[in-house]
């Protein structure tokens, strides 16, 4: 009897945490327990154990023994839980919550007859307590028991005990929400609210299903509202952090975040989820300055080393970015992203690497074919090395080119000595821009290899339209257009037209008063025409 009292005078304040995959409702009984409850809602775990286990020589050992088995399930410590639930026992084995803790661990392992039996035990000893349908309804809402249905059925009893609970409305909203009834789960976090409208747990809730509907104003409307009731109400704040990373405001996200980090207890995974919005949000320094202490408890997580060569490449630092590039690439069993091959690439081709880079671009493609422009960016870096046989390789890959890429396979198959194909695709760059004048100028480079001779003329109309297109501009064109006026003087000699030979020859003279070649050419043919 002395225990159902102390169950009705509970002032019960349901808190639940989806971590680590498991659930827990938390209630706070009085002035004396309220403020250890308030540090397990806010998730600061090692606070909350050092105040209730400064209650465990006191009258509240066995509230005290159910509390620290909470903070354990919920950090998915279930033999510590279990050991704890079992000292609320032996404290008082009339005390009924930590009968339905057990429930709850008998239930993640499977052991249904424990389970049940620790469930008729809890309700025997206090089937009037809606507290204790809850705590057993967490044993089945759980999402790695998933039994949803006894979970409603159990809460619904509850209901029966007493339909204006708001802690039991709140547990059934979360069953629903595990079930994936949105509409449900909304209904039963509004009843909540109905009942106490500064709950700040129930608007959270209710804010995280407007989030999955996308009605993002009303959930930030209500997430507001739960912190002005309870500012330090931290799960408001990561929702919010959450909520404004996914609509890519990285500004708010990180402020929230930080907010989010003040107002609960601070763990390595938040410290790195922190780092990449600050990394997003262009942050890089403090990314850095966070990042530096996370590699030091968790050297072998590629994911802060990852963001660490980012932010240092960023910054422009290429030293420390190639320094954190080249461990994440000693990591065994990363799977790595196209994105860290290619950022590795580009600082490596900055610092002279080129062959290297080109490696590492390599294997982007090898991830994603689809990625035509890395070939573009590879035969950048193989032209720049005068790796033809590697241009050729990744344009021909390629397949839709731009002009200048095409300009640069031409060559590459001119290097090469492949002039059927280098004329093939000179062709293929006067086709797409005929008013581009080099191209008719390397059309007739390679035409003249056609007929070494020059009998034929074959390159003559090309040297011809390049320098029609050039307007014969010696500033930009001076070296093509002395080899075309060459040519024709030299086609045109042959041909026996001095004249216009001559006129060729002295056009080669005036842009190279020292040409030996074009000097010759004029003394001969004045003899010839004189």
């Amino acid at each position: 009897m002395l225990n159902k009292i102390r169950l009705v005078c509970f002032q019960f304040i349901i808190f639940t945490l989806s971590l680590y995959g498991s659930q827990v409702d938390l209630f706070a009984q009085s002035a004396t327990t309220d403020s250890g409850v308030k540090l397990i809602k806010n998730e600061k775990f090692t606070e909350a154990k050092k105040y209730f286990n400064s209650l465990l020589n006191g009258k509240l050992k066995p509230e005290a023994y159910f509390y620290l088995g909470q903070i354990y399930f919920l950090q998915e410590k279930l033999d510590s839980a279990k050991a704890s639930y079992l000292k609320g026992i032996e404290a008082d084995k009339d005390f009924p919550l930590n009968y339905a803790g057990l429930v709850k661990i008998y239930a993640a392992g499977k052991n249904n007859s424990m389970a049940d039996k620790n469930q008729e035990e809890a309700i025997d000893l206090d089937d009037k307590s809606p507290e204790v349908y809850i705590v057993l309804s967490e044993a089945y809402s759980n999402p790695k028991v998933k039994n949803y249905d006894k979970a409603i059925e159990l809460l619904n009893s509850g209901l029966k005990i007493n339909p204006k609970f708001a802690a039991t409305y709140i547990a059934l909203g979360k069953a629903y929400l595990e079930k994936n009834k949105g509409t449900e789960a909304a209904n039963n976090f509004q009843n909540a609210i109905d009942i106490d409208g500064t709950n700040a747990e129930a608007l959270t809730l209710k804010a995280k299903i407007y989030i999955l509907v996308d009605n993002n104003k009303e959930a930030i409307s209500l997430l507001n509202e739960a912190i002005k009731n309870d500012p330090s109400y931290s799960p408001a704040y990561n929702e919010l952090a959450e909520l404004n990373y996914t609509m890519r405001d990285y500004a708010k996200a990180a402020e929230y975040y930080n907010l989010y980090m003040e107002t609960s207890e601070v763990n390595l995974e938040k410290k790195k989820r922190y780092a990449s919005m600050l990394y997003l949000n262009k942050e890089y320094q403090k990314a850095i300055d966070i990042l530096v202490k996370v590699i030091q408890a968790e050297p072998g997580n590629p994911v802060p080393v990852r963001i660490l060569a980012y932010s240092y490449l960023k910054l422009e630092d290429s030293e420390n970015s190639i320094s954190y590039f080249k461990k994440l690439f000693e990591m065994p069993s990363v799977e790595y992203l196209p994105t860290d091959y290619e950022n590795y690439a580009d600082l490596l081709s900055q610092t002279g690497s080129d062959s290297l880079a080109i490696e590492f671009l390599s294997k982007i493609v090898e991830l994603d074919s689809t990625r035509k422009d890395i070939l573009g960016k590879m035969s950048v870096l193989c032209y720049k090395n005068k790796n033809w046989n590697c241009v050729i390789s990744s344009l021909e890959k390629r397949e839709e080119l731009t002009g200048q890429e095409l300009f640069d396979l031409g060559k590459a198959y001119y290097f090469v000595k492949d002039s059927l194909m280098a004329d093939t695709t000179f062709a293929r760059l006067i086709e797409a821009k005929p008013d581009l004048a080099i191209a008719y100028h390397w059309r007739g480079r390679i035409n003249s290899m056609f007929d070494p001779e020059t009998e034929l003329g074959l390159a003559k109309p090309f040297y011809e339209q390049f320098i029609t297109l050039s307007k014969e501009d010696t500033t930009k064109f001076k070296k093509e257009l002395i080899e075309a006026y060459s040519y024709l003087g030299y086609y045109f000699f042959l041909q026996d037209d001095k004249e216009i030979s001559l006129i060729n020859w002295e056009k080669v003279a005036a842009l190279d008063p020292e040409n030996e070649q074009a000097k010759v050419a004029i003394e001969e043919l004045n003899k010839l025409m004189n």
